[in-house]
C-alpha cells in the first residue's frame, strides 16, 4: 500500500523513459503506461507464471512481461506505474519489457489515459552501430 503523498508524487512526476525512448538492454526505468491487452501467459519449471500484456503510452506500444504476482493482479485497461524493470531483446528480435524481483508496480487507474499503439516497438528493427550500441535500423 502506498501512502497519498507517494500516489501523488508517482502521478504528477515525470519517469524516466516513454515507450518510444526505451532501447535494448536499459535498465531501472520508470513509466506509466495502460495495459491495453494480455497476450497470454507462460508456466515456467519454477512454478512461476509470467504474465504478458501489450502496453502502451502516448509515445506507443510494447510487449511487457510481469513475473507471478505483479501479473496475476492485473487487468486489461489498468493504468500502472512501473519502475526497477527492465528492456532487453527477446530472442534478439522483440524488444521487451521486464519486471524483475525488485521492480515496483502500482495500479493508479483505469481505462482513462490517453495512448497510441503505433510505433510498436516489439516490432521494431535493432541493430549496433559501431559502439556496440542498439540503434533503430534505417529503412
Amino acid at each position: 500500500m502506498i501512502t497519498q503523498s507517494e500516489y501523488s508524487k508517482i502521478i504528477s512526476s515525470p519517469t524516466s523513459h516513454t515507450i518510444s525512448t526505451i532501447t535494448p538492454n536499459d535498465k531501472n526505468i520508470e513509466v506509466r503506461l495502460i495495459l491495453l491487452e494480455k497476450l497470454g501467459t507462460i508456466s515456467l519449471k519454477s512454478g512461476d507464471v509470467i504474465h504478458q500484456f501489450l502496453v502502451a503510452d502516448q509515445t506507443g506500444s510494447i510487449k511487457c512481461n510481469f513475473f507471478g504476482e505483479h501479473g496475476h493482479q492485473l487487468r486489461s485497461g489498468d493504468i500502472v506505474f512501473m519502475s526497477g524493470i527492465y528492456a532487453t531483446l527477446y530472442k534478439e528480435t522483440t524488444l521487451t519489457l521486464y519486471t524483475g524481483k525488485r521492480s515496483k508496480v502500482y495500479k493508479i487507474g483505469e481505462f482513462f489515459m490517453v495512448f497510441v499503439e503505433e510505433p510498436r516497438m516489439s516490432e521494431t528493427v535493432w541493430e549496433r552501430d559501431q559502439g556496440g550500441a542498439y540503434v533503430l535500423k534505417k529503412a
